[in-house]
C-alpha cells in the first residue's frame, strides 16, 4: 500500500512537471518577473522542492546504470533514447542527458536527429563546452570541418565538465589539419603544450599522471618540430 502511494505521488509529480513545461516553458526556480504564461504552475513546482529536477536526477541516474550496462548492444541502447528526452524536458539544464543522450541517438544510426537534440541542449545551456564539443565531433564525423570548427572554437571559451581540456584541444587540432590550416594547427598544439605544462606545476598529480603528461607533451613537439622541419637542404 505505501508503495502504491508513493507511486502515485510521483507519477502525479511528473505529470504537472510535464504539463507545466509543455504550457510555460521555464525552468522551476525561475525568477517570478521572467515567467511568461502561467507562473503559478512554476511557483507550485517550486514550493514542491523542484519536483522537476529531483524528477530528472532519478531518472538519469537510473538511465546511466542502464546506459553503461547495455554499452554495445544496440537494440538494448536505443530503449533509452525516450528517458533521455523526458529527462531534458524535465530539466533543459541537464547537460549530461544531452551529452550522452547525443551519443546515444547517433550509435542508432540518426546522426541528424543526434545533431538536432545536440542543438536543443546548446539552446538551453549556451555556455556548455562539453555540448559545443558534442556538435562538433558529430561534424568532425560528417566531414563538414568548417562547421566543427565553429563548434569546438566557441567551446573552447568555456570551461569543460565532462570532456577533458586536452580532449578539445586535441579535437580542434585535427579539425584544422584536415582543413589544412596549418598555421591555426601549429597555434593550438602550442595552446596544448602550454595548458599541459601549466597542469604540471598547478595540479596535485601522481608520478605516473606526470609521466604521462609529460610524454603528451613530447609527442605534440615532436609533431611540431619534425625529424626534418628545421634540417639544413640535403640533410634529412
Amino acid at each position: 500500500m505505501k508503495k502504491a502511494v508513493i507511486a502515485t505521488v510521483v507519477v502525479l509529480l511528473l505529470v504537472a512537471a510535464v504539463l507545466q513545461w509543455g504550457l510555460d516553458r521555464t525552468p522551476a526556480g525561475t525568477d517570478e518577473a521572467e515567467l511568461d504564461r502561467f507562473p503559478s504552475a512554476s511557483s507550485l513546482l517550486d514550493v514542491l522542492g523542484g519536483a522537476r529536477q529531483y524528477l530528472a536526477y532519478i531518472l538519469y541516474i537510473k538511465t546511466d546504470e542502464l546506459h553503461h550496462a547495455y554499452y554495445g548492444v544496440e537494440a538494448d541502447e536505443a530503449e533509452l533514447i525516450p528517458y533521455f528526452l523526458l529527462i531534458t524536458l524535465l530539466d533543459p539544464g541537464y547537460i549530461s542527458a544531452y551529452y550522452v543522450g547525443t551519443g546515444n541517438i547517433d550509435a542508432q544510426g540518426h546522426r541528424d536527429e543526434a545533431i538536432e537534440f545536440n542543438r536543443q541542449g546548446i539552446a538551453a545551456n549556451p555556455e556548455s563546452a562539453d555540448l559545443y564539443y558534442s556538435l562538433g565531433d558529430l561534424y568532425l564525423e560528417e566531414m563538414r570541418y568548417e562547421d566543427a570548427r565553429a563548434a569546438f572554437e566557441e567551446a573552447l571559451q568555456y570551461e569543460p565538465e565532462i570532456i577533458s581540456r586536452n580532449t578539445l584541444l586535441t579535437a580542434l587540432a585535427a579539425t584544422y589539419k584536415a582543413l589544412g590550416d596549418h598555421e591555426a594547427l601549429r597555434g593550438i598544439l602550442m595552446d596544448q603544450v602550454l595548458y599541459n605544462q601549466t597542469r604540471l606545476y598547478t595540479e596535485e598529480l601522481t608520478y605516473e599522471e606526470s609521466k604521462e603528461i609529460v610524454k603528451h607533451i613530447n609527442n605534440i613537439l615532436s609533431s611540431l618540430v619534425g625529424p626534418a622541419a628545421h634540417a639544413p637542404e640535403g640533410v634529412e
